[in-house]
C-alpha cells in the first residue's frame, strides 16, 4: 500500500512536470474512480465473507438441530419446525449470497443440497416415529381400557365377597343362636343320651338310641317323646330352618322281627317315627322336614365294641338355616 502511494506521488510530479494540467486532473479523476471501485471492491469483499461466516454459523446450528433430533424424538414436531425456520433462513441468505458470489452461491449450494436430503432423511424418520408413538399411544389406551374394566370388575368381585362374608357371618351367627336355643330347649336331656353340636353350618341334634327306642323297636319312648316335643317347641320358634331326621344303627344284622328286613329297614322306620311326632304332637310344619335312613353305613365309631356299637345307634335331627340369599350370590358369581 505504501508503494502504490509512493508510486501515486511519484507519478503525479512526472505528470506535473510534463503533460498539462486538463490531462492531470483527468488522470485524477480516472485515479479517484479507480480507488473507488477499489474500495468497493473491499467492502464487498468483506461483506461476502461475514456472509460466509454467517452461513457457517447457521450450517453448525442445523448440524445441532439434527443431534437434539435424534435424542429426543418426544420433542420431534418442535424441533422440525425450528429446523424449518433455519433452513429457510439459510435458503435466504444463500440465495443473497448466490447473487452476489458465484462461487460460493456452488459452494453453499451444494452444502445445502446434502443439508437438504439430510432433512428429508430426518423427516421421514421423524413421520416413522411419530407412526410409531401414536402405535404406542393407541396400545396404551386400550390398555388403560382393558385395566379400567378389570379394575370394575375387581370392585364388583370384592363387593359380592364382603357381601358373601356378611352374609356368612350372619349365618353362622344364626346357627350358634340356634344352637344355644336348641340347647336351651333340650337342658334337661343333658346327661340323658343327647347331644347338640355344630359341624359344617348346621346344628346337629344327636340322641341315642337308649333316649327314643328299646333294641329293634320303632316306637318312641315316653322319654324320648318329650324331648321331641320340647325341640319341636324351638323348631317353631325358627321357622326358617330346613329339619332332617336321620336314622342310624350299628352293624349287627336284625333278627327276631320278620317285618323289619334289615338295619337300614330299621333306620328308615326310626326316622319317620321321630317325624311324625315332630309333625303332629309336635306341630312342626311337614314341609319343612325330610326323613332319611342311614343303617350302619356312617358310623361315628368304627371300633367293634359294644360301647361303639352303642354310639352308632343313634338319631341325628340336623337343623339348617336357609341359604337362598347365599346361593342367590354364589349363582350370581357364576
Amino acid at each position: 500500500m505504501k508503494n502504490m502511494s509512493f508510486k501515486s506521488v511519484a507519478l503525479s510530479i512526472l505528470l506535473c512536470a510534463c503533460v498539462p494540467q486538463r490531462k492531470l486532473d483527468d488522470l485524477q479523476l480516472k485515479y479517484d474512480a479507480c480507488q473507488k471501485s477499489k474500495t468497493d471492491c473491499d467492502n464487498n469483499l468483506v461483506f461476502a465473507q461475514t456472509n460466509l461466516n454467517n452461513c457457517n454459523d447457521i450450517n453448525s446450528k442445523l448440524r445441532v438441530k439434527i443431534v437434539e433430533l435424534r435424542t429426543d424424538s418426544l420433542e420431534c414436531f418442535t424441533e422440525l419446525e425450528k429446523t424449518k425456520t433455519l433452513y429457510a433462513q439459510s435458503e435466504t441468505l444463500s440465495q443473497k449470497i448466490i447473487n452476489n458470489n458465484r462461487y460460493e452461491n456452488e459452494k453453499l449450494s451444494n452444502d445445502l443440497n446434502a443439508k437438504n436430503e439430510a432433512l428429508k432423511q430426518k423427516e421421514i424418520e421423524l413421520n416413522d416415529k411419530e407412526a410409531k408413538l401414536m402405535e404406542s399411544q393407541n396400545k396404551n389406551r386400550d390398555l388403560s381400557a382393558d385395566l379400567t374394566l378389570t379394575a370394575e370388575n375387581l370392585k364388583k368381585r370384592e363387593a359380592r365377597v364382603a357381601e358373601l362374608e356378611s352374609i356368612l357371618k350372619a349365618k353362622d351367627s344364626a346357627v350358634r343362636a340356634l344352637k344355644e336355643k336348641i340347647q336351651n330347649a333340650l337342658l334337661g336331656f343333658k346327661n340323658q343320651g343327647l347331644t347338640v353340636e355344630t359341624r359344617n353350618g348346621k346344628v346337629y341334634v344327636s340322641m341315642d338310641e337308649k333316649l327314643l327306642f328299646n333294641s329293634g323297636s320303632t316306637t318312641v319312648d315316653p322319654k324320648g317323646v318329650s324331648a321331641l316335643l320340647e325341640l319341636s317347641k324351638a323348631l317353631n320358634q325358627n321357622a326358617d330352618v330346613t329339619i332332617l331326621v336321620e336314622g342310624h344303627t350299628d352293624n349287627v344284622p336284625m333278627k327276631g322281627n320278620p317285618s323289619i328286613k334289615d338295619n337300614l329297614d330299621l333306620s328308615v322306620l326310626r326316622a319317620t317315627s321321630i317325624t311324625r311326632i315332630l309333625t303332629t304332637q309336635g306341630a312342626v310344619d311337614p314341609k319343612r322336614i325330610t326323613s332319611a335312613g342311614r343303617g350302619e353305613n356312617f358310623p361315628i365309631d368304627t371300633a367293634n365294641t359294644p360301647e361303639a356299637r352303642a354310639k352308632n345307634r343313634r338319631t341325628e335331627i340336623i337343623l339348617t338355616p336357609k341359604l337362598d340369599e347365599l346361593l342367590s350370590i354364589l349363582g350370581g358369581n357364576n
